[in-house]
């Protein structure tokens, strides 16, 4: 009984802090967003929750992946060369993201809640989300074995998204050495995490907002967003997939090595 209400109190201890730090970048995020005037206020709020996922779910799980080495109480080659099988990596990952993955039910429900968002999309946007929480999360376990070090592997992932997300205005100066951009938009859109809130909600077009019209070239090639929405998911899963099976290598390796 007092071991069950210990793990409950950790659990919760462990839980509230991350809920708040969510909820603060969220009101941050959909607040620049909105101010930007990006979108309606449910776009730039799945827009934010996209964001927030992004920046979270890396360290949630590199943090679990760093904790784990440490307290094997091993020296540190050997710590970070305990973890040789891909189902404690996967554990690892899946329990790191208990947290995010109730953020991410909590806040998707009270915007179904106070807004008229048809169940199906909220529904779409909480998979979709549930799916970036974990490729996410085998981002920063991948980052967590290269650096071995949890603010790099999140620093790193963030720096993944950033390229994924503004590949778009990567075109910029690419055009300059290319005539013909349009078979490089629809990998950049495929991979953009953010491509799939205009999926989800048809008729958002967001390259065609005032503020990014002049800011990418992607608006003056014919370009079509991915579908079926879902697809968006799908190249994230592999990313995500690719890391996993890199980290489980990468553990091997130093099995071996020790």
């Amino acid at each position: 009984m007092d071991t069950t209400l210990s793990d409950r109190n950790h659990f919760l201890r462990t839980l509230i802090p991350w809920f708040v730090i969510s909820s603060f970048l969220l009101y941050l995020i959909y607040r620049v967003l909105r101010q930007a005037k990006l979108g309606l206020p449910i776009e730039c709020f799945f827009m934010a929750q996209v964001f927030v996922v992004l920046l979270v779910a890396p360290y949630l799980a590199a943090r679990a992946v760093r904790c784990d080495f440490l307290n094997t109480g091993f020296d540190a080659q050997y710590a970070f060369a305990s973890i040789s099988s891909g189902r404690r990596l996967l554990r690892l990952l899946l329990i790191s993201q208990i947290p995010m993955l109730c953020w991410v039910f909590l806040s998707t429900g009270a915007a179904l809640f106070v807004t008229r968002i048809p169940v199906a999309k909220a529904l779409q946007m909480f998979v979709i989300l549930g799916i970036y929480s974990l490729s996410a999360a085998a981002v920063g376990v991948w980052g967590t074995q290269v650096f071995r070090d949890d603010l790099f592997s999140a620093e790193f992932a963030t720096l993944l998204w950033c390229v994924l997300i503004g590949g778009a205005f990567l075109l910029n100066p690419l055009q300059r050495y290319v005539d013909d951009l349009q078979p490089f938009i629809p990998p950049i859109l495929h991979l953009n995490p953010l491509i799939v809130v205009c999926c989800i909600f048809e008729g958002f077009d967001i390259f065609r907002n005032p503020l990014l019209y002049e800011l990418t070239p992607v608006p003056s090639y014919v370009f079509f967003y991915p579908r079926p929405w879902y697809l968006v998911g799908v190249w994230q899963i592999v990313i995500g997939g690719c890391c996993f099976l890199g980290a489980w290598q990468i553990s091997r390796s130093r099995r071996f090595a020790v």
